[in-house]
C-alpha cells in the first residue's frame, strides 16, 4: 500500500513538473556524447526578421537542459544552441534546431550533442512534426558533415583571434584553413539546398517551409541565381494569406534584384516609417550630413553601437543627422527602441532585411551609410567597433572642409 502511494506521488510530480504553463511552452533537452568535464550552456534563442536572440540559459546536468517560457513572443522561431564558455571565447558546440511552439506545448529534444541541429524532437506542435519529417528526408551524412565543419572553423577562428604570441605566418595558415573550412561548408550547404528546393515542391507550407522557402530565397539575393526559377515555384504554391505576409513579402523581394548602390551614387528616397507611423524618407532630411544605421534588436555589434550613435548625434546636432533604420518587425522595433532609448531619427523598414539595406551591396548588419549634404553616398560600413563611427564622421567632414 505505501509502495503504491509512493509510485502515485512520483508520478504526480513527475505530470506536474512536465506542465507547460497556460500561455507559455515547457522544452525539456538531452544532449548526449559531450566531455563531462566542460561546462556546456544551452540557450533558448528567439528568432525574428532572420536574427537571434538569446532569452534564456540553462546549464546542463547530466546532459539534461530545461527551458520554462510563461508566454510566448511573437516569433518566426525558436533555436536552442549548446555552447561551452573558454578563458577568452565561447566555443559553439552547435547552432541547434530550430523550435516552434504554441500555448501549452511540451516540446522534447534529445539528441547527440555535436550534431543537435537533427535532434530527434517529439511536440505536438504541428510545424515541428513537419519540420522532422522533412529532415528524415534529407541527407543525415551531409547535416553531419556540416556541423563538423562549421565547428572546426569555429576552433580555428578562436584559436587565430584569442590565441597570444602567434606568429604572421601562423595567423596566415590559420586564415587559409579557415578558408578551406568555409569553402567546404559552402559546397555542404549547396547539395542540402538542392535537396530543400526537391523536397518543398511537395512539402505541405505552414510556418516551418515558408521560413525555408524565405532563407532560400535569400540566397538567390546573396548571388544563388541558378536556385531562383526553382524557389519561384515555390511562391506560386503558397496562399494568399502567405504571400502577403512579412515571410511572403521577404521571399519576393529576395527573388527581385535591386541596384547595388555604391560609394558615390545618389542615395535614394526609399519609404520608411516613423514612431507615429508616418511615411517618411531620406530626402526629408537633406542638406546636412546623414548617417544611416541599419540594424536589429538580435545583433550584438548592432546594440553595441547604439551610445556613439547617441554621442554623435548630439555632439553635431547642426551637422548631421542620426538615423537609426530597424530590420525587425513593428512590435519588436519599439520595444527595442524603448529599450535602449533612441532619441534621435527612429524609423523601420516594413521590408525589414530584403528591403533598402540590399541596396548598399552587404550581406550582413550593422551596415551604416554616411551620405553627404548634397545626398551623395560617402562610405558605406559593415559591423562595429568602438569609435569607428566618430572617426567616419570626423574624416569626411575634415576633408569636405578643405
Amino acid at each position: 500500500m505505501k509502495k503504491q502511494i509512493l509510485i502515485s506521488f512520483i508520478v504526480l510530480l513527475t505530470s506536474c513538473a512536465e506542465k507547460a504553463p497556460e500561455n507559455g511552452a515547457l522544452i525539456l533537452g538531452q544532449a548526449s556524447g559531450l566531455d563531462p568535464d566542460d561546462i556546456i550552456t544551452a540557450v533558448l534563442f528567439q528568432h525574428e526578421g532572420g536574427v537571434g536572440r538569446g532569452i534564456q540559459t540553462d546549464t546542463l546536468k547530466n546532459g539534461h537542459f530545461v527551458f520554462r517560457l510563461d508566454s510566448l513572443a511573437e516569433a518566426d522561431h525558436y533555436m536552442v544552441s549548446l555552447l561551452c564558455p573558454r578563458e577568452g571565447s565561447v566555443d559553439v558546440i552547435n547552432y541547434g534546431p530550430e523550435i516552434y511552439l504554441e500555448p501549452r506545448a511540451v516540446v522534447r529534444i534529445k539528441g547527440e550533442g555535436k550534431h543537435f541541429r537533427t535532434a530527434r524532437i517529439d511536440s505536438p506542435v504541428k510545424d515541428q512534426r513537419l519540420r522532422q519529417h522533412y529532415l528524415k528526408k534529407m541527407s543525415q551524412e551531409d547535416w553531419d558533415a556540416l556541423d563538423d565543419i562549421q565547428a572546426h572553423r569555429q576552433q580555428i577562428i578562436n584559436e587565430l583571434y584569442y590565441s597570444d604570441g602567434l606568429s604572421q605566418e601562423q595567423k596566415d595558415s590559420l586564415r587559409k584553413v579557415a578558408q578551406q573550412d568555409l569553402d567546404i561548408s559552402r559546397e555542404i550547404n549547396d547539395r542540402l539546398s538542392q535537396q530543400e528546393l526537391k523536397l518543398l515542391e511537395t512539402q505541405e507550407i505552414g510556418a516551418f517551409a515558408l521560413h525555408r522557402i524565405n532563407g532560400l530565397a535569400y540566397k538567390v539575393s546573396s548571388g544563388k541565381k541558378e536556385y531562383r526559377e526553382a524557389v519561384l515555384r515555390l511562391y506560386d504554391r503558397l496562399t494568399d494569406e502567405q504571400k502577403a505576409s512579412r515571410d511572403g513579402m521577404e521571399i519576393l523581394n529576395y527573388l527581385n534584384p535591386v541596384e547595388t548602390l555604391s560609394i558615390g551614387a545618389s542615395v535614394p528616397s526609399y519609404d520608411y516609417v516613423d514612431g507615429n507611423g508616418k511615411t517618411v524618407r531620406i530626402s526629408e532630411v537633406a542638406g546636412k550630413w546623414i548617417l544611416m544605421d541599419f540594424w536589429s534588436i538580435g545583433c550584438g555589434p548592432c546594440v553595441k553601437s547604439v551610445p556613439e550613435l547617441g554621442a554623435i548625434s548630439k555632439e553635431f546636432p547642426e551637422s548631421i543627422s542620426v538615423i537609426s533604420i530597424s530590420l525587425d518587425k513593428e512590435s519588436v522595433w519599439r520595444e527595442a527602441s524603448k529599450e535602449h532609448g533612441i532619441f534621435w531619427n527612429d524609423w523601420n523598414d516594413p521590408k525589414g532585411t530584403s528591403g533598402s539595406v540590399r541596396s548598399y551591396g552587404t550581406n550582413g548588419i550593422p551596415t551604416f551609410v554616411l551620405v553627404s549634404p548634397e545626398g551623395i553616398i560617402n562610405d558605406i560600413i559593415v559591423g562595429y567597433s568602438d569609435g569607428l563611427l566618430r572617426n567616419a564622421v570626423q574624416k569626411a567632414m575634415n576633408s569636405a572642409s578643405n
